[in-house]
């Protein structure tokens, strides 16, 4: 099964902040007040305390946003707990969130690379972690395993973004039976 649709993903980043206009105010040339400081600009304070290692585990429910870019908030310029190295939905075909399985990033495709990570999948389809990857210096394979090990998808190609749900939207959710 094809995870990805086409390998423009890294464009979207792009494109959002073109239409969105980097944050410019219509206000004048100075840019945005601190009131409209939004998550991901470089000048949004973070607190501190929110800097904690945060993992998704299996049949666990306090996940949220499923589909949503975890990478929004999650970020060094976010307010979300922790700040995620990999996050995304698993979902199957019925459009359903899978909930168990794992989720593992590994040096070669096919499942048969070295395991770098696995991370559970949640009872909300989700994955994450806080775990250090070596993103963007190397690039990974993602191959996903059901809870029962028969079913599996992967990616075809590496990539060196964990941000999943930037380019898994509606239209190319990540499938597992």
């Amino acid at each position: 099964m094809y995870l990805l649709g086409t390998g423009t993903c890294l464009l979207a980043p792009l494109l959002v902040c073109a239409l969105a206009g980097c944050g410019a105010s219509d206000e004048g040339m100075d840019g945005p007040s601190d009131a409209e400081i939004l998550p991901g600009d470089p000048r949004f304070e973070r607190d501190p305390a929110l800097d904690v290692e945060n993992i998704s585990a299996a049949a666990e429910k306090r996940s949220h946003n499923m589909g949503q870019n975890c990478f929004g908030c999650h970020q060094p310029h976010g307010p979300g707990k922790g700040i995620f190295t990999t996050a995304g939905t698993v979902y199957a075909p019925s459009g359903a969130p899978v909930t168990g399985g794992a989720v593992e990033l590994r040096t070669a495709g096919g499942g048969e690379g070295d395991l770098v990570l696995s991370v559970a999948i949640d009872g909300n389809g989700n994955f994450f972690t806080t775990e250090p990857l070596p993103f963007p210096d190397q690039a990974l394979f993602f191959f996903l395993r059901s809870q029962d090990g028969e079913g599996t998808n992967e990616m075809p190609f590496p990539t060196i973004s964990g941000a999943c749900n930037l380019c898994h939207n509606e239209q190319r959710r990540i499938l597992l039976e």
